[in-house]
């Protein structure tokens, strides 16, 4: 079949039953998702660092690759969409708000991450979005939960541009990358992490999600220069 191109994007063949990651990686199928790349997470003033004393060094080391990525993705005119979330108590509903008790949080006394209106929610320095770029703002874990500010939910914007494929990058790798990466799978889209690209303060959680999601169960993990390499076609 043929995908109707986006702008500036040449008409190219899409087979979906060749199932080769060289198909599933073409531009014109493809979006870059960057999950809550934020200060909380990544600043050493913020919520990790600070507030709960965990490293902060291996999500760090994430910001040049997915910088490389962002530039390549924008050169092949394949969508950036930034997720951004929001961990206020006053946004949950049920379960979540169990998590909030468990955990004494409260907003407005520093307890929570990733506080709306906070100097901790804005995106980290460098991965910040652009003219052209989609952001999805959220109150739950995953990507698909969010909406931009016309109203679209994350699904509606992937089929309004026709993705097929979600690149996932950003952190945490356990919490909010897992839940959007199953959410993808199970929604019948490909999903490939680059390597490098995905973060965690726990390096143990996030070994164990890599070899999981290496084993292919639900997509593919790849090097950053493969999909570079794709996009450059």
């Amino acid at each position: 079949m043929i995908v109707e191109s986006r702008a500036g994007v040449e008409k190219l063949p899409f087979n979906p039953e060749n199932y080769s990651l060289e198909e599933i990686l073409k531009p014109q199928q493809s979006a870059l998702i960057v999950v809550d790349m934020q200060n909380d997470f990544l600043d050493p003033n913020g919520f990790f660092a600070k507030r709960l004393k965990t490293p902060i060094d291996q999500m760090q080391s994430t910001v040049p690759y997915i910088q490389g990525l962002i530039e390549a993705a924008r050169k092949a005119r394949v969508p950036v969409i930034f997720t951004k979330g929001y961990e206020d108590v006053k946004f949950r509903k049920g379960p979540d708000i169990r998590r909030a008790v468990k955990w004494d949080e409260r907003d407005g006394d520093g307890s929570v991450n990733s506080q709306s209106g906070t100097w901790g929610s804005e995106f980290y320095k460098g991965i910040e979005p652009q003219e052209g770029d989609v952001v999805v703002e959220k109150h739950k874990w995953s990507a698909f939960d969010g909406k931009d500010r016309e109203g679209r939910t994350f699904k509606q914007i992937l089929d309004q541009l026709g993705v097929k494929t979600l690149v996932m990058t950003g952190v945490v790798a356990e919490t909010c990358v897992e839940t959007s990466v199953r959410d993808a799978y199970s929604q019948g889209y490909f999903v490939v992490v680059p390597r490098n690209s995905v973060g965690s303060n726990n390096l143990e959680q996030l070994q164990a999600r890599i070899a999981y999601w290496e084993k292919g169960f639900i997509g593919d993990v790849v090097s950053e220069e493969e999909i570079e390499e794709a996009w450059a076609k």
